[in-house]
């Protein structure tokens, strides 16, 4: 049965462009009996089951540099319009709070209806954003040249950086039982378009890195291309991690869990999510 239209929106995102992504679950209900359909679009429902319905008062640096990051999603970038990024923000939103999402093998570009028809995002974007957003693993040399070819890398890699942005909120927002944030409206304005001088091709990466290359961990130099996402990227793992400083302190501590129970649990993460790195 349909979920009322009055349903929408109601749930927590905001971002009513979503809906088109509800008829894809019908199509996979037949495949798939526990995808049911509109089952894709019950984020309210689903944030629920992981909801402790506790209070929690959540440092000043960590808020501050994940509002930082969600603002961005709607706003500018260097590759991408304000609309573009929403939009792609959106997608990466429905791939990781999906029910049921698409398999890796199946690009929502060609799923009837799965995507809206007056896309302001190439359809290629999309379905590169959905696939990192819910099937990073599975990412191959291969995918990503194509994506290449139909996007450019720096592009790439400023999309990249839009899924890992709103996987870092959802994430800890669902996992604290705190409300979801809602995407505001886009902002106009063209991106920046910004291109660093000195970009070289890397051994140890798809993507290339700003000179010299492979002198970092992959991890530390995947986004140098893109300066801005490098510098929000290093705001938000300062708050959500470790500042980059004390990363050789094998002693650093918040006052809470030691540097080890620290790297235990980012450890068992990284696991849990499939990390490359």
């Amino acid at each position: 049965m349909d979920v009322p239209d009055s349903d929408f929106g109601s749930d927590g995102w905001g971002f009513e462009s979503l809906r088109t992504h509800s008829k894809s679950c019908r199509a996979n209900a037949g495949a798939d009996p526990g995808c049911e359909p509109n089952a894709r679009f019950h984020a309210s429902d689903r944030w629920d089951r992981f909801r402790y319905r506790a209070f929690m008062d959540v440092r000043a640096d960590l808020l501050d540099a994940q509002r930082s990051a969600w603002d961005a999603l709607t706003r500018p970038g260097t590759w991408w319009t304000g609309p573009q990024q929403a939009e792609l923000a959106a997608t990466a939103l429905a791939a990781m709070t999906s029910a049921c999402p698409l398999p890796p093998w199946t690009a929502p570009s060609t799923v009837a209806g799965f995507l809206a028809d007056d896309l302001v995002a190439p359809a290629a974007a999309h379905d590169a954003i959905y696939r990192v957003a819910a099937h990073a693993a599975t990412l191959t040399e291969t995918w990503y040249e194509g994506m290449r070819e139909a996007l450019t890398d720096l592009a790439y890699v400023e999309l990249v950086a839009i899924a890992c942005n709103v996987a870092a909120v959802v994430a800890f927002r669902r996992a604290a039982g705190l409300e979801p944030w809602e995407l505001s409206p886009p902002f106009d304005g063209e991106p920046t378009r910004t291109v660093p001088p000195d970009l070289v091709d890397a051994e140890m990466n798809w993507v290339r890195v700003t000179a010299p290359a492979d002198e970092k961990a992959a991890v530390v130099q995947a986004f140098t291309s893109v300066p801005a996402e490098l510098d929000r990227l290093w705001t938000l793992a300062a708050a959500q991690y470790i500042p980059n400083l004390e990363m050789v302190d094998p002693l650093w501590t918040r006052g809470t869990l030691s540097r080890p129970q620290t790297e235990l649990v980012a450890a068992r993460i990284s696991q849990l999510r499939e990390c490359f790195y």
